[in-house]
Parts: structure tokens; sequence; C-alpha cells
């Protein structure tokens, strides 16, 4: 194979994966090899919690202080939230209509949340964000 032929040559890649790169302007091997992500999450280096500024995405490493609760605001929404800290203060945790996050966390364990922040009125919230029981 060389650089210059096409996509629809590489093995796997059908009719309809082709019309995909080809949206991306992904024509031929060297511009599929070029392509690179538009984004990098750095989830390298946990900040505390007191050191969170508003609207910022960040990591945090903290331990679940209290049990999830669960609030009904409407028919077809609910609210389940969960209160974790670390040595510089504390925050609430927000999913919204994810019932198998219930049992998922237990008191005492340490977890790693990664999500855009807000801190509303000193308050520090974060909303839907990805996490992991361990860290890397």
């Amino acid at each position: 194979m060389d650089l210059t032929d096409d996509v629809k040559y590489l093995k796997g890649v059908g009719p309809s994966r082709v019309k995909l790169l080809n949206k991306l302007g992904i024509y031929t091997l060297k511009d599929l090899i070029m392509y690179f992500p538009r984004g990098h999450e750095d989830r390298s280096k946990p900040k505390k919690i007191a050191e969170l500024i508003d609207g910022e995405v960040a990591l945090i490493d903290a331990i679940c202080v209290s049990k999830m609760s669960e609030i009904r605001i409407r028919k077809g929404l609910t609210l389940y939230k969960l209160i974790v800290r670390d040595e510089s203060g504390t925050c609430q945790i927000t999913w919204y209509n994810q019932s198998y996050l219930k049992t998922r966390f237990k008191l005492g364990d340490s977890y790693m949340f990664y999500g855009k922040v807000s801190n509303k009125f000193g308050k520090i919230e974060m909303n839907s964000p990805v996490f992991d029981a361990e860290r890397y």
C-alpha cells in the first residue's frame, strides 16, 4: 500500500465508513495518518477542590462523604446528588436521570471526578462528571 491510496482499500472500511471519513476531509492513507483530534483532556494532574475556578474543566481526587440522594424534579427528570471532599473543601456532584449510579458509590471510598466546575455563591459543584474508582 502507498500513502496516496484511497481509504476505501483499507480492510474493514466499507462504503458508509468512507463517506464518514470523507466528511472529515480524509481521502487517502496520508490524510488518515495526519488526522489529529481537535481537543485533548488532561487528566494527569488532579486539583484541590479549593483551587477550582468557575467554568474550568478539572480533575479532582475526592472521598465520598454522603450517600447518593435522589430528587425527583418532575416526571422524566430525576437528580442524583453526591457530596465529596478532599483536605481543602467539599464539592457537590450532580447527575441527571442516571439511576444506575445510586449504588455505585461507597462512603469513605476515593474517586476521581473529571468535569466542568461551577462555583455559585461559594458552593462548588460539578455536573455530570466522568469518574473512576482508582487512579491510573
